[in-house]
């Protein structure tokens, strides 16, 4: 039998800053379009929700895109006690952030008075997801950027939303008089990304985004200020962009005018009064039902995230305050299994198997974590260019009942298609990804594991549109400078 040490756990979860007694109760809440994971008080997670249900119609009103269900709901995980918050987020200063994760995009952030803490940075991120979502074009970067932080200086008010404001956390990018926006040539044509660049570099990037606001700003809503009406002309040449022409050769065919014309009258907007658009958005006034979640359910599904940070240590913590037997408690052994062996210990493993049952009825969770722990075992053979066939089966076994049962659960996918690839079944895995795809069309990671697996296989002009993505919608240095290299050296 599986003993949990709970001193251990205790000592732990203290150098983590976790609370490990007492802690208050967490809550699932879904509206149409978000799930939020909160112990903070209902009366503000209900403000909260509605503020996002708000920003996220105003969103699609401004863009004139349909308003569909987005393939997965956007997750937030609200935090009342910021030691908690701070164990995720690393720092002591900001009061929320987006992050996009195997299992989707998720917001965290922690109570700070009304409404989303770090709303614009957060509002920022979550325009991207809508972009993806509702709108089959890969956007330049320049307009991608640029629009997320028209929309995300949003002001909620009353029964109004208010877009057009400057977004405050862009006001030091022409703080030094000396600094002017970027070109419209610089920004069609942006400098490849460079990982650990600097403070030039991040002050460029600084630049970048606020001349990307200025120039969308001025396309989307100069001619409400007696400006030149662009909207048809920025539609028709995004979708020329998109189809591969050159960004900078075909500027005046659609525009009408040069790119160094139109930046003259950019400067000359910039020192007006910049127009707002006021949009009719009332509050959201559906209900928000909540369910409470029990101890071994709130510990994994913080654990989980912990794991999909890298935070091991902290996933660990959790998990060891497990109930033993409670309600959940197969999900949270699979998941201590799969998370030692990431050690090289696989002897938890092989005893928690024996709780589990090799028959008995499992989740989706479950299996995933099994999956994860067969394939850790025999990667760490592979290490040793040794192989074992029982863990491969198995790895394949609990891979494809994790796909079976959870369909939208991309883990279980991951696992699957990890173990044919050691294997070396190219086919089978991509067999995998590709229906990993269908569930998940527009997910970051997903694009970037099946354009990176196509050029590792050779498969170049494959692998282009999946890693074209990943440029036009990462903002991991690392993930970007990879997928720039790739594309510049096959075309």
């Amino acid at each position: 039998m599986v003993k949990i040490l709970f001193c251990a756990a205790l000592f732990v979860a203290t150098l983590l800053h976790l609370p490990v007694c007492d802690a208050s109760d967490w809550y699932e809440y879904r509206s149409d379009n978000f799930t939020v994971y909160s112990d903070v008080p209902e009366r503000q997670v209900n403000a909260m929700m509605r503020d996002l249900e708000r920003f996220r119609r105003a969103a699609l009103s401004f863009t004139g895109i349909e308003d569909f269900p987005e393939n997965q709901k956007l997750r937030v995980f609200h935090f009342d006690d910021s030691s908690e918050f701070r164990a995720f987020s690393g720092d002591e200063k900001i009061a929320g952030f987006y992050r996009e994760s195997w299992r989707g995009p998720v917001i965290f952030s922690r109570q700070q008075g009304h409404g989303i803490s770090g709303s614009g940075l957060i509002f920022h991120e979550y325009v991207h997801h809508l972009m993806r979502e509702h709108s089959g074009m890969t956007y330049p970067k320049w307009y991608s950027e640029g629009f997320a932080e028209l929309l995300a200086s949003a002001e909620l008010r009353k029964d109004t939303v208010v877009i057009g404001g400057v977004p405050e956390w862009r006001l030091t990018a022409w703080a030094n008089p000396e600094n002017e926006p970027l070109t419209i040539a610089q920004l069609l044509v942006p400098r490849p990304m460079v990982a650990g660049g600097g403070d030039e570099s991040s002050a460029y990037w600084n630049n970048f985004y606020a001349s990307a606001w200025l120039f969308t700003h001025y396309l989307q809503l100069g001619r409400f200020a007696g400006n030149p009406d662009y909207h048809g002309a920025t539609g028709d040449y995004l979708r020329a962009v998109a189809g591969g022409e050159d960004p900078l050769e075909v500027f005046e065919d659609y525009f009408g005018k040069s790119a160094a014309e139109m930046q003259r009258q950019i400067l000359g907007y910039m020192q007006g009064d910049i127009y707002a658009h006021r949009l009719d958005i009332p509050e959201y006034r559906y209900s928000i039902p909540r369910r409470l979640l029990n101890e071994n359910e709130r510990l994994f599904v913080l654990a989980d995230e912990a794991q999909d940070f890298g935070k091991r240590k902290l996933a660990q913590a959790y998990l060891d305050q497990s109930e033993k037997h409670g309600l959940g408690w197969q999900e949270n052994l699979a998941a201590m299994a799969a998370l030692k062996a990431q050690d090289n210990d696989f002897a938890f493993g092989e005893r928690i198997l024996e709780e589990i049952g090799e028959h008995g009825q499992i989740s989706h969770l479950t299996a995933a974590s099994l999956a994860r722990y067969y394939l850790l075992r025999l990667q760490a053979l592979a290490l040793q260019r040794q192989w074992n066939e029982e863990f491969y089966s198995a790895a394949v076994k609990y891979g494809m009942l994790a796909m079976q049962m959870g369909p939208h659960y991309l883990p279980g996918y991951k696992y699957l298609w990890t173990a044919y690839q050691q294997k070396g079944k190219q086919d089978a895995a991509l067999q995998v990804l590709m229906s990993a795809y269908q569930q998940e069309p527009n997910h970051l990671h997903l694009n970037a594991a099946i354009g990176f697996y196509l050029a590792h296989i050779g498969k170049a002009a494959l692998a282009r549109e999946y890693l074209e993505r990943v440029v036009a919608w990462s903002h991991d240095d690392g993930l970007r400078v990879r997928a720039e290299k790739f594309l510049s050296t096959t075309d």
